[in-house]
């Protein structure tokens, strides 16, 4: 159209100029040659108006000859592929299935201990023990003034027995009856209190005995013999960790939580053991995904009988998938490199160039792994010209196939 406009100008000028040519020779002329001059002039009007005409890009010829010459580009386009078997690898780490820290219930000194680091222990064994002679005398103390109470509320039993039977042999009045019954019940309620204090203390003397809740390994002993421990003062003595079953933790992408299922297996491999691979299955997931890094908490166990793996470690984890992945796969010479960042070129049901931008999961070299952007009915341009933009008109052939199919047709 620019082109046709140009040469419009181009010509109008040029008849511009001959024009006012050929009006000044026609008036120095005589009148017959004059008129000869004029009927010149007019045919070369007709003749420059009609190429004109000829040159119109909207004239039928002309636009039926744009739009072929247009349908002669021809680009070769695939289908993209969904990915089958994916995998998936992300690092994670191992923690104990429970992990308990060992605090003092009772003051006193550290008298002994039994486990250190790394002691492999069952449940209810002994740890450590603890001093406590303040506990001692306490425990002491309460036992005697027991006895006292007990002591005491015998003869106020025995006191209001004997009340009672002159009461109602009509020897006393009912004021004495009712106080030896009122001191009866004192000295009963005191005999409790003092048995209540008791049980504490035998409790606390309980807990001279550092125990260990569960099966497993000692992962921190803080304390040695002689040391003073208070009760209460919040200080961790021991801990105590359960490693089998050991636990897994690891991220999964957001692009993948359709995949990840509870009771799936996967792989994982450690640093430690070179050529080694150890089986897991994931048990939970965190049920939400983290904001800042848009992944999933994904816990995985394993029974870890023999108890080589340790809690705390680096782990790479190998997930792999059932049934089709959430991918679509293209070779790489179908990538345009755009300004606004990696594109194709996808011919659409009208035989027309649409670029669009897509979203790269994985790179192999010679084929792309694509997480957003496009479908697998999509026809995706190979080798793409540096010419084709976006809108125009093209002839397809699949890879492999013999006969072209003119999409542009079908408008």
């Amino acid at each position: 159209m620019l082109l046709w406009q140009a040469a419009r100008l181009f010509l109008l000028d040029g008849i511009g100029l001959m024009n006012a040519t050929v009006v000044r020779l026609c008036l120095r002329q005589k009148p017959g040659k004059r008129r000869k001059r004029l009927l010149l002039l007019a045919a070369i009007y007709i003749t420059i108006a009609a190429a004109i005409h000829q040159l119109n890009p909207l004239h039928p010829k002309n636009a039926l000859a744009a739009e072929q010459i247009l349908a002669e580009m021809t680009v070769s386009v695939v289908h993209p592929e969904r990915v089958r078997a994916v995998t998936l690898e992300r690092p994670g780490y191992t923690t104990a299935y429970t992990e308990a820290p060992i605090y003092a219930q009772t003051s006193g000194y550290l008298k002994k201990w039994y486990f250190d680091i790394g002691g492999k222990v069952k449940a209810n064994d002994i740890l450590g023990e603890i001093d406590t002679p303040e506990v001692d005398q306490e425990l002491a103390q309460a036992k005697a003034q027991l006895q006292v109470a007990q002591s005491a509320a015998q003869l106020a039993l025995v006191t209001y027995q004997r009340d009672q039977t002159l009461f109602e042999q009509k020897v006393l009045d009912a004021q004495t009856r009712d106080t030896a019954a009122d001191t009866y019940h004192e000295d009963q309620a005191t005999v409790a209190a003092d048995q209540a204090n008791i049980d504490r203390l035998n409790a606390l003397e309980a807990f001279k005995l550092l125990r260990a809740p569960f099966d497993g390994i000692v992962t921190a002993r803080n304390v040695d013999v002689g040391a003073y421990v208070a009760n209460g003062s919040g200080n961790q003595l021991f801990a105590v960790a359960r490693i089998s079953p050991l636990r897994i933790y690891v991220q999964v992408p957001q692009t993948y939580l359709p995949l990840i299922k509870t009771g799936m297996e996967a792989d994982f491999t450690q640093p430690e053991f070179p050529g080694r691979t150890f089986p897991a299955h994931v048990t939970n997931t965190a049920g939400m995904v983290d904001p800042t890094s848009r992944s999933l908490l994904t816990e995985l166990q394993i029974p870890n009988e023999s108890g080589e793996l340790l809690p705390g470690a680096y782990v790479q984890v190998t997930f792999k998938f059932v049934g089709d992945a959430p991918f679509l796969a293209i070779p790489e010479n179908a990538l345009i490199f755009q300004r606004e960042g990696a594109a194709v070129g996808v011919v659409n049901a009208q035989g027309r160039v649409e670029i669009r931008k897509i979203t790269i999961h994985k790179d192999f070299g010679d084929k792309l792994e694509i997480s957003q952007g496009l479908s697998p009915s999509d026809q995706v341009i190979v080798n793409p010209s540096d010419s084709l933009s976006d809108g125009m008109r093209v002839k397809v052939v699949e890879p492999g196939s013999a006969q072209r199919t003119d999409l542009s047709s079908s408008q």
